[in-house]
């Protein structure tokens, strides 16, 4: 029998069966689970600003993705799932820890890629990633796709708990050499920056492998298809083994730069835009990776005693006009309506989860580190605040009531909270205080913070309370951009 459940995990079973004679999980430093069960292995696939509405588990039926739907209705959706930040590598660093990111100055991006290359900026190395915190559990531990934690060699992934890597350090990449014949690419020249140019790759966003940053030489293969190629040999290979295993496979799409290959193009003969037309077309080549991997893991005999995530880092990218959908939610990737920070989430685990579920209550990206450390047996370390919560216990109802009193937002000059059904949006420079209530008003389209101005001192309280655990910024954002945030100009950090 591979592994063990453990403390963790084990105290909900014995819960959950009423058995004589259980007792809970100790605190203490992370370390090796006790024997009990089989551990989980476990997968978190993470997509790059995919908007709520650009899958169809939600009912929009913008973009079919029947294969990223299964993951929910095979499991749980949540409804109400948040990203810790509007934006790509702040957001990574939250999932990553189960922290908040401001706990240790990751408040805005590292990129461009030069800068984060030069000057050092990444994940603090004092603290415990996914891969590291399950790597302690016994998991085989395996990054395929985009850190964008940091280039230089402290924050290199191989030196921050994972055993295997193959990807990208910077936020963006080519997805394939745009001259081959098969390829479909629209160029937006706003964006030419972070992706550089979208024929080529750069020291800064050339794909490497293995601790000693080995150049792979793959600009002939689409992209998103190499990463579902790698992650599904490294489930088959892994899945061989008396050893659990970790994957944390992060795909690029559907990022920029806008290009796809005719394969998945000539799917949209309807979408008469070029630009949207690409990016449904990169949406469908990023579900079909995930059906991959998903067959893979079936096909392994271990399906049922495997954990799948599918969320995304942040919304939409809303700064290409017209592309992102402004219903059922507002605005996009660098604001913080909800269509910046509500993204699509779900999780799979038939040996302990009921199928089909919806889950309604808020949840954050930050809930993944303490659910599956709990799940391998663990113990979340003493010597620090998590942020995140176990949703097991509430998931199998063990556990009644929300997970998270407030979900917190801040990215200077911008802040946000949500408690129960109230959002507040505010810039910290006083320009504009936005209060919206979310169950009446999905769409923060009427703002009511004249009408309640209790509610907003209240608001304001629980984020400052809040703000003074966190730290200053460690290194400033860039230059600020402005959009039209459907029909509403907005200038936003990055």
């Amino acid at each position: 029998m591979r592994g063990t459940l453990g403390s963790g995990l084990a105290a909900l079973l014995c819960a959950a069966l009423a058995l004589a004679g259980c007792t809970g999980a100790g605190g203490g430093q992370l370390g090796k689970p006790r024997a009990a069960q089989k551990q989980p292995n476990v997968i978190v696939i993470m997509a790059d600003d995919l908007g709520y509405a650009d899958i169809s588990a939600y009912g929009i039926r913008r973009i079919s993705t029947p294969n990223i739907d299964r993951i929910g209705n095979e499991g749980v959706k949540f409804t109400d799932g948040y990203s810790t930040a509007p934006v790509c590598s702040p957001s990574r660093a939250g999932t990553q820890t189960g922290r908040y990111q401001q706990r240790f100055g990751f408040e805005f991006n590292n990129g461009p890629a030069s800068r984060d290359a030069q000057e050092g900026l990444g994940l603090d190395v004092n603290e415990i990633t996914l891969g590291s915190g399950l790597k302690s559990n016994g998991y085989r531990t395996g990054l395929i796709g985009k850190w964008h934690l940091g280039a230089q060699a402290q924050f290199y992934p191989t030196n921050r708990g994972y055993d295997e890597f193959v990807g990208l350090l910077s936020g963006a990449t080519s997805y394939i050499d745009i001259r081959r014949p098969e390829v479909v690419n629209f160029v937006n020249p706003r964006r030419e920056g972070e992706g550089g140019n979208a024929a080529r790759r750069n020291q800064y966003t050339q794909i490497v492998e293995g601790p000693e940053r080995k150049v792979v030489d793959n600009h002939q293969e689409y992209l998103t298809e190499y990463f579902g190629r790698r992650g599904v040999e490294f489930v088959t290979r892994n899945a061989a083994s008396d050893q659990p295993y970790f994957l944390y496979l992060a795909f690029t799409a559907p990022h920029d730069p806008l290009t796809v290959t005719r394969k998945y193009y000539d799917r949209f003969p309807h979408i008469k835009d070029e630009q949207n037309r690409i990016y449904a077309a990169m949406v469908s080549a990023l579900d079909d990776a995930v059906g991959e991997v998903l067959k893979a893991v079936d096909a392994s005999g271990e399906g049922e005693n495997t954990i799948v995530y599918f969320i995304s880092d942040n919304g939409c990218a809303a700064y290409y006009p017209g592309m992102c959908a402004c219903e059922p939610l507002r605005g996009g990737k660098l604001t913080h309506y909800e269509g910046g920070v509500r993204i699509p989430m779900m999780m799979r685990w038939p040996a302990r989860l009921k199928g089909g579920q919806v889950y309604r209550n808020v949840v954050s990206t930050l809930d993944i580190f303490p659910t599956v450390i709990a799940a391998a047996g663990g113990s979340l370390p003493t010597d620090r605040v998590y942020d995140g919560v176990d949703l097991a216990p509430y998931l199998t109802g063990q556990k009644t009531g929300v997970p998270h009193d407030a979900l917190m937002w801040r990215r200077r000059p911008l802040a946000s909270i949500r408690q129960g059904d109230w959002k507040l949006w505010k810039s910290l420079d006083g320009k504009y205080t936005l209060l919206f209530n979310l169950k009446s008003d999905l769409n923060e389209t009427t703002n009511l913070a004249d009408k309640h101005p209790e509610k907003v001192r209240q608001l304001e309280k629980a984020f400052d309370q809040w703000s003074r655990d966190m730290q200053d910024p460690r290194w400033p954002s860039r230059p600020a951009t402005t959009y039209n945030v459907c029909g509403t100009p907005f200038t936003v950090p990055i």
